[in-house]
């Protein structure tokens, strides 16, 4: 007996900090085009609880009508650490994956390349903007046409890291998966693969900060290979190149 379609995979896809739906397009594109149901939600960036209420709200949504794949991108990894459980499985794209009893909003410093930090402004009532130079660290690797529109698209944020430990982050249950973006200029790569060293599953992409525009096809096809996971399925994690970057269970 065949699956019903209702059962198959789906991959919901969170934007970062000053993001949006929109900068998963080519993703989400590629996703459609192998077969797999997905939807890129837009987090409201009024506050870390909204944005952790909004990421839970569209998987327990998801949830009853197939095993969902959480992709988190970047600030990402936080509401969906913390609102992330009910996921069959979890990918991180150079995204924060916080340890129980660790105050992520200490460790900002050393998550961040020193110089993105030159690249924000924060107005007197707290809310954080970009300044153009963002557009060089956040996608040096992108063509220009997506790194323009992004720029003329970046959203204002209120949200925080929070200084609060995550007790239970949802990757210590749920398999997990990590991207690392070696050329990243706003994330230190180091830092992206001590957390990587946690997931599941994980790979390195030659790329910036911003994968879904400077890799699309490497980044759609890995997470076409963690969704057959979501199927309980013994399918290789594999990158394109062939190059193993883990199994399920992790070797």
């Amino acid at each position: 007996m065949s699956r019903s379609p209702e059962r198959e995979p789906f991959v919901l896809l969170v934007h970062g900090a000053h993001h949006g739906s929109w900068c998963w397009q080519e993703v989400t594109e590629r996703l459609h085009m192998a077969g797999l149901r997905s939807h890129a939600i837009d987090l409201p960036l009024t506050s870390f609880t909204d944005d952790t209420e909004a990421v839970r709200d569209a998987v327990r949504y998801r949830a009853p009508h197939g095993p969902v794949l959480l992709v988190a991108h970047s600030y990402a990894g936080l509401p969906v650490s913390a609102g992330g459980h009910a996921a069959a499985r979890l990918a991180y794209i150079a995204a924060r994956m916080p340890l129980p009893g660790e105050s992520p909003a200490q460790l900002t410093r050393r998550w961040n390349d020193p110089a993105f930090h030159q690249a924000l402004r924060t107005a007197s009532d707290g809310t954080v903007t970009l300044l153009p130079r963002a557009r060089e660290a956040l996608y040096s690797a992108t063509p220009a046409q997506h790194a323009e529109r992004a720029a003329v698209l970046w959203r204002p944020m209120r949200s925080r890291v929070p200084d609060t430990p995550l007790d239970d982050p949802a990757w210590l249950t749920v398999p997990s998966a990590y991207v690392v973006c070696t050329g990243d200029r706003a994330v230190r790569p180091d830092a992206q693969r001590a957390c990587a060293a946690r997931a599941t599953a994980r790979l390195e992409l030659d790329c910036d900060h911003s994968p879904f525009y400077s890799a699309p096809d490497l980044l759609a096809q890995f997470l076409v290979a963690q969704a057959g996971f979501c199927q309980g399925g013994d399918r290789p994690c594999a990158p394109p190149d062939g190059e193993p970057v883990g199994t399920d269970p992790a070797q």
